[in-house]
């Protein structure tokens, strides 16, 4: 009785999964995003590639009850060409590896230098896609022995991999004392659909003021940054309300993020280090939601490597670059 039981929840886990993975409207309500933004900054806008004169290459692992995200990437700018390039590897999971979603990107950006305190970057992407089921880490009802709750193994439930391409576009104005954008993914879809792999557009705007604050008797600077974040994707609308703050070595950022369909919150705060070399953070956050009874949290980590000194450029070309 007690293996019925526990049976029956696996199939209502794995109708509401299915369900979820079938309708491609649902699942693409929004993209795939770290709790914290930042953490892969060329995934939230791809017009952060190429921000200073180091390479960079990140590491990123989110974990929740629901899915796994892994990301690594890539980005380097060319002072030569004024250009950057970027490259990022995604990977969601959800139920433990049952529903995968892969996204492979290159990026390649401009940088147009208005001044010497202030920048637009713009960039480029073009990503492939892939869905995926596997149907062995599933349990289907056909499999189950409503006598015995012995399960057999699964022959005949198969689901084929979805494949395709996309582009997604960012710009950025960055200067010492403000910062805004707006990156559209999946614009290509503005003019063309994808019968068998379907999303919409997702367009984010941000806007940022750099507020710099330095005590008496002491030798750096505190960088604040308060920022506001629209995110919309087909019905999907959502308000990010942040606080960046830098000091020394040390880096923390929270954000209030509120889904206006549902009227729910998420929670999340950043603590870090930042040294000329290595960065080290860890996110944690919890969604408030009337819809679940026990809060839902988020934890992750992101570790990001700098090396090469890039050009030695003269002091009247430096251009101010934040540190995300």
């Amino acid at each position: 009785m007690c293996i019925y039981i526990v049976n029956r929840y696996k199939r209502q886990f794995l109708i509401l999964s299915i369900s979820i993975f079938l309708f491609s409207e649902i699942i693409n309500a929004q993209n795939y995003n770290f709790p914290d933004p930042y953490s892969e900054k060329i995934n939230f806008n791809p017009a952060y590639s190429g921000l200073t004169n180091n390479n960079e290459f990140n590491l990123n692992y989110s974990k929740n009850f629901f899915s796994d995200i892994y990301s690594v990437s890539f980005n380097k700018y060319y002072d030569n060409y004024k250009s950057s390039i970027g490259f990022l590897l995604m990977n969601n999971r959800f139920g433990k590896g049952a529903l995968n979603n892969i996204n492979i990107s290159a990026i390649y950006g401009y940088k147009f230098k208005i001044n010497y305190r202030s920048i637009i970057n713009t960039a480029v992407q073009v990503s492939y896609l892939q869905q995926s089921v596997n149907s062995e880490d599933l349990i289907f009802s056909s499999q189950i022995n409503p006598v015995s709750g012995i399960i057999s193994p699964n022959t005949s439930e198969y689901f084929p991999v979805l494949r395709t391409y996309d582009f997604s576009v960012g710009t950025a104005y960055i200067s010492n004392k403000y910062r805004t954008g707006l990156s559209v993914h999946h614009i290509d879809k503005i003019f063309f659909k994808n019968e068998n792999f379907y999303s919409n557009p997702e367009f984010t705007l941000f806007f940022g003021k750099i507020f710099s604050v330095k005590k008496s008797g002491a030798k750096e600077k505190i960088l604040v940054t308060p920022e506001i974040i629209y995110r919309t994707q087909n019905n999907f609308h959502q308000i990010i309300y942040s606080v960046h703050g830098n000091y020394n070595i040390f880096l923390t950022r929270l954000f209030l993020k509120h889904n206006l369909n549902f009227n729910t919150f998420e929670g999340v705060i950043t603590i870090g280090i930042r040294l000329a070399r290595f960065r080290f953070t860890y996110t944690y956050g919890v969604s408030l939601t009337k819809y679940v009874s026990i809060p839902v949290s988020t934890n992750a980590i992101a570790l990001r490597f700098n090396f090469g000194n890039g050009k030695k450029i003269n002091i009247k070309n430096t251009i101010y670059c934040l540190n995300f």
